[in-house]
């Protein structure tokens, strides 16, 4: 009788453990179950901030000039890039570049495959024309490090050395992660802007008086004088106008605008007899488009009465 009392409370108590392991194992279950949802919810909110952002920012027809007004020689300019690596022989271990086509042209995709923090320049095979303005724009299409990305202009000899574009005397750079400037190692311009997924930046050059452009998401950030591309027949007629609108000081307006004129500017001496090639720097992994001119630009120039294309 004992025995059978022993048994049925041993049988008792192996239940309760086979009940317990079975409640245990459920919270457990679900627990880890929240977990996943939440980690896919957040997976999921960040995707779809990238789509909104690309949406918003990818490249559309209704901005910057068709590809049909741009000139031959800008559409082959940039044709072939190579990376050299601060070396003489390019090397293409380290980036993947295919040419695309869309329904707006054609754009070369960039991957970058160098480690976190390892500085990797790839410039043009061919350096800018000196008598015309050169352009070109990058869109960010994949950046999980946030790497930064820096458009610009070298000469062959300081592309050699181990510096990013902007740190040598003959190269400037426009960083995607700070929206800054430097040429020679020092600041120049602060836009104070971070460049991120399906956005748009763009750099471009006149040789001959150092004169730099620079665009974020199609918007000029320095834009030409007013008084560029006009001839003296219509600044005549203009001051003519501003003389018979308002009896303000004409030239204590015009010395205000000069001065404002002359903060947004970015003129580098670099030389007009120096080869200058496009370049691109980055400090990580990341993935872009580059667009030189085979599809239209953001860069808006509606305000502009002579385009910096020719």
């Amino acid at each position: 009788m004992q025995n059978k009392f022993l048994n049925h409370i041993t049988h008792l108590e192996a239940e309760n453990s086979t009940s317990s392991e079975s409640h245990w194992l459920l919270i457990t279950g679900i627990i880890v179950g929240s977990l996943i949802g939440i980690a896919g919810l957040v997976f999921g909110y960040f995707k779809y901030r990238q789509y909104r952002v690309y949406q918003e920012y990818s490249q559309r027809p209704e901005n910057g000039i068709p590809k049909e007004k741009i000139g031959f020689a800008q559409r082959n300019k940039f044709r072939f890039w190579k990376l050299y690596e601060n070396k003489d022989e390019p090397n293409d271990d380290l980036v993947k570049q295919q040419q695309k086509e869309n329904y707006y042209g054609q754009y070369i995709e960039l991957t970058f495959l160098c480690k976190p923090g390892d500085t990797l320049t790839i410039r043009g095979d061919k350096p800018v024309a000196r008598d015309a303005i050169s352009y070109f724009e990058i869109e960010i299409e994949d950046n999980p490090r946030n790497c930064d990305i820096i458009i610009g202009f070298c000469s062959s000899k300081e592309f050699q050395k181990q510096f990013s574009l902007g740190r040598s005397q003959t190269s400037v750079g426009f960083h995607s992660q700070t929206g800054q400037v430097y040429w020679r190692s020092n600041l120049h311009q602060d836009h104070k802007f971070q460049a991120v997924y399906g956005e748009t930046i763009g750099i471009g050059i006149r040789q001959k008086d150092g004169r730099v452009w620079l665009s974020y998401n199609g918007k000029f950030l320095n834009p030409p004088p007013a008084s560029e591309g006009k001839s003296k027949e219509d600044m005549e007629k203009e001051k003519q106008k501003e003389e018979a609108d308002s009896e303000i000081d004409i030239d204590l307006n015009n010395k205000n605008k000069e001065i404002e004129e002359t903060r947004k500017a970015l003129i580098l001496s670099m030389g007009q007899n120096l080869e200058l090639y496009p370049a691109i720097s980055v400090n990580g992994r990341c993935k872009i488009n580059l667009n030189v001119g085979g599809m239209q630009f953001r860069m808006n120039q509606k305000e502009l009465k002579q385009g910096l294309l020719h």
